[in-house]
């Protein structure tokens, strides 16, 4: 083989290789993209945020995000603040914590009589009513996170429930967020992730199981028809991430 054959052959090799690398599949990075400018992040909410703040703290700092707290509180809401009063916590929260980023899960419990100062106690049955000063209670939360520092409110909307009854609450309760959530002052900072998508095969009917995304059935609700299951918080927890660090 001469060397003009040589030199020839060479070249046609160099460019097949430039030409397998450009279509070559890309490289996963070993861990997901970590965020600077939102960290650290709070998760707060009622039974819903249990498990799946413990979940999110496990997957974010795992990621690398810190820090990242949650607090729950079981049986809460918004209605009963002689019980547990969500807005002097929420203030308690921020300052401890600092956070710029928090997720929200709260309604779920909410499903009964309003204590409203200056009115009284407001009947879930007087719809109307009910509804008016709910609003204002999930608006004025919302306020108050971002009076307190945060610059990016992530609010959960509730997911599919099994009870008629208590899916025509979530339903009502959603409503009301979106409605809150897209008032002028708030567009910019307050959000939400519909968490129905995530757990849902067909979003607004109730699933206990879904399919993984290794095909198998991954049961991601608990038997009680309401929370979510280990395996559903851990889910969510992991499309969380992925929705919004891991780009």
């Amino acid at each position: 083989m001469n060397r003009a054959t040589t030199a020839l052959l060479t070249t046609i090799a160099a460019t097949v290789a430039i030409v397998a690398g450009a279509f070559a599949a890309p490289t996963a990075p070993e861990e997901p993209a970590i965020p600077t400018p939102d960290t650290p992040v709070l998760m707060i909410g009622d039974s819903m945020m249990r498990l799946l703040g413990h979940e999110m703290e496990k997957t974010f700092k795992k990621a690398g995000i810190q820090p990242a707290v949650s607090f729950s509180s079981l049986g809460s809401g918004l209605v009963r603040p002689s019980v547990f009063d969500w807005n002097a916590k929420v203030d308690e929260l921020l300052v401890a914590h600092k956070p710029k980023t928090v997720f929200v899960a709260i309604g779920t419990n909410d499903r009964q009589a309003i204590e409203a100062e200056g009115l009284g106690t407001i009947r879930y049955e007087n719809a109307e009513q009910w509804r008016d000063v709910y609003s204002k209670c999930i608006g004025g939360l919302m306020d108050r996170l971002v009076a307190g520092g945060v610059t990016r409110v992530i609010w959960m909307l509730l997911p599919d429930m099994n009870d008629t009854a208590i899916q025509e609450h979530a339903q009502l309760v959603n409503e009301i967020v979106k409605e809150q959530a897209a008032v002028d002052k708030r567009v910019e900072s307050v959000t939400l992730l519909n968490l129905g998508t995530i757990l849902s095969r067909r979003p607004g009917k109730y699933s206990r199981y879904i399919m993984s995304p290794d095909g198998r059935s991954l049961a991601v609700r608990d038997p009680d028809g309401v929370h979510l299951s280990v395996d559903g918080a851990k889910f969510v927890a992991q499309a969380i991430l992925k929705r919004y660090w891991d780009k």
